[in-house]
């Protein structure tokens, strides 16, 4: 696959005039810091046994009668998060949010290296796999790095003895009604001069519609994917690269702007 370069000129002249932008991201965005893609090319979901037994494993039902074995899986994620580094495309998407006057990042990564690059207005949809809440009295807390690397069993609530579970969104759970009304806010009812989406398939509605809702009404929208996905065909620019490649390359023009 060659390797973009440089920015389509037309793009270019188009970022000069922005003063919003909303960016969607996904696990190809952090596969640059060594954390493993789900879908597409090389994605954990490429072996169908191992992703049907993960899926099976981070899923509502299998916490509730034997959190151990999410538990395993849970911590396996949190220990790739806490050894991970923000990349270049991270740094980037900060980068931005410091040069427009209104910005907002949606996404789907549960790995926390989005707000430890700096970026702020982060609706983390999915939640956070270092964030913990108590199944029995409801108290939040956060794995530190030291905890989540010597975690050998489920974890339990230091307030009431309670087992803890991951607060992140676990397959057949419903998306946080709070996290839904800001994506609803900040990206359907007015949305930014332009959307960018990154390293995702996009095959959840909630990650493709904001796109394809602000190209419909006259928004600027760009994806940046190494493949093909079901947005391509509805954005104005769709780029092919990694995001660590052409992401900083935006935010160049646009502080240069």
């Amino acid at each position: 696959m060659a390797t973009l370069v440089e920015l389509p000129a037309d793009l270019l002249e188009a970022l000069a005039g922005i003063t919003s932008m909303g960016v969607i991201t996904g696990a190809g965005v952090s596969a640059e810091s060594g954390i493993q893609t789900y879908r597409g090319q090389g994605g954990l979901y490429d072996d169908e046994r191992e992703g049907d037994a993960t899926v099976e494993a981070l899923s509502a039902s299998t916490l509730n009668h034997d959190p151990a074995r999410t538990w395993r899986v849970v911590s396996e994620l949190a220990r790739k998060a806490v050894d991970a580094a923000p990349n270049a495309a991270h740094e980037a998407i900060a980068r931005i949010e410091q040069t427009l006057a209104r910005f907002v990042l949606l996404t789907q990564n549960v790995d926390g290296l989005h707000k430890l690059a700096g970026s702020r207005n982060v609706i983390d949809i999915h939640g956070d796999v270092l964030d913990t809440r108590c199944r029995d009295c409801g108290l939040r807390g956060r794995l530190t790095p030291d905890a989540v690397r010597a975690l050998q069993s489920t974890p339990l609530c230091g307030e009431c003895g309670g087992i803890l579970r991951p607060d992140a969104v676990l397959f057949g759970e419903m998306l946080p009604e709070d996290k839904i009304r800001r994506l609803h806010s900040e990206l359907y009812e007015d949305p930014p001069d332009l959307v960018l989406i990154a390293g995702t398939t996009a095959v959840f509605p909630y990650i493709a519609e904001p796109v394809v809702m602000a190209g419909r009404r006259g928004r600027l929208t760009v994806e940046v994917n190494p493949e093909p996905t079901v947005v391509s065909e509805h954005v104005r620019w769709s780029l092919r690269g990694r995001a660590g490649e052409i992401l900083p390359l935006i935010a160049d023009a646009l502080t240069s702007a």
